[in-house]
């Protein structure tokens, strides 16, 4: 270890409190940090709403240490895809210019003398030329920088950028822990139950549902929306995508709304299809069990099966930027 490096040894461990499972994630870091083997760059894979962006910023303020809170701290920064001024919508990707300004940033000294940490959130969404200029960061790191990128699926990513990180993956949490979290929220037993389930795995979205009950009514709406489809009419099924994928979005908006929807759609065909097999007790839109076992009577397991085959071709689909509208209605029709 250099001088330099020694310098700005880390010495805290990570704050546990509050942090919804991973608890194999924090024992890890916690051990380099001890034996101050910290890598340069970590590669976080996980789900969206799993607690990357969490554990992240867990990780960012034991290195840089201090009172200072991290949303105010000047050597603590979240590179994120833009929005567009005028619409405000996001843009598809992390560009160059980003890339540029958070090696400039690198480079200069901590302003306050010890680390200086990135976090790359939606590290999939790097273009050609901006993963391009990152990997000279990646490949020789400025002393006493760490950077965290978060992506959704390792597959997602350059080759390149994953090879130059050490990855850790955030597997899905359990639900019994997402339900003692929520209990701790002040959620009463029964409900945090549902929410629990429906989370799959992912504690974010759990909390999201407690705290903001706009969000469950929409989810809930696209839900029982999808188990119409099969019993409707041709004209009735593009009238229900036009309440799941409202017409006129721009494209790349478009394009996440129906990934959403797909990620839906497939729990709960899931669902049905563990219902078709006798196994209510592992559905995660558990509170919906009478509609789901009648859908896997009316479409039965082959179709389910099959329809969920159709899923995962059309997220490919969406992949190679085919229209979202088209997508969901050729899905649509399978029913």
């Amino acid at each position: 270890m250099t001088a330099d490096k020694a310098e700005k040894a880390v010495r805290n461990k990570l704050d546990r409190r509050g942090l919804i499972g991973h608890g194999a994630v924090v024992s890890f870091i916690d051990k380099a940090i001890a034996a101050d083997r910290l890598a340069h760059a970590y590669l976080f894979i996980g789900p969206p709403q799993v607690g990357k962006m969490e554990l992240a910023k867990r990780l960012a303020a034991a290195v840089i240490g201090g009172e200072t809170a991290l949303d105010r701290h000047p050597d603590f920064l979240v590179v994120e895809r833009g929005r567009d001024p005028k619409s405000g919508k996001l843009h598809a990707d992390i560009v160059l210019d980003q890339v540029h300004t958070l090696r400039g940033w690198l480079a200069r000294g901590a302003l306050l003398g010890g680390w200086k940490v990135a976090v790359i959130d939606g590290a999939q969404c790097l273009n050609k030329e901006s993963a391009n200029a990152l990997l000279k960061n990646l490949e020789e790191p400025q002393p006493g920088t760490l950077l965290l990128l978060l992506a959704d699926a390792a597959d997602t990513l350059y080759p390149t950028i994953k090879s130059r990180c050490q990855v850790l993956d955030l597997g899905r949490v359990r639900h019994e822990d997402i339900e003692e979290a929520l209990r701790g929220e002040g959620v009463d037993s029964a409900r945090a139950v549902v929410l629990a389930r429906l989370a799959g795995g992912c504690p974010g979205r759990a909390l999201d549902y407690a705290r903001r009950p706009e969000l469950f009514a929409a989810m809930d709406e696209r839900r029982r929306l999808f188990l119409e489809l099969a019993a409707a009419s041709v004209a009735d099924r593009w009238a229900i995508l036009d309440k799941v994928l409202p017409p006129k979005l721009p494209f790349n908006e478009a394009g996440e709304m129906a990934g959403q929807a797909l990620d839906l759609l497939a729990e709960l065909l899931r669902d049905a299809l563990l219902a078709a097999h006798g196994r209510g007790e592992a559905l995660v839109h558990a509170d919906l069990a009478p509609q789901l076992e009648a859908w896997s009577s009316r479409l039965g397991p082959d179709r389910l099966a099959g329809l969920i085959d159709q899923i995962a071709d059309a997220r490919g689909q969406l992949g190679q930027n085919v229209g979202p509208r088209a997508v969901l209605e050729n899905l649509a029709l399978s029913f």
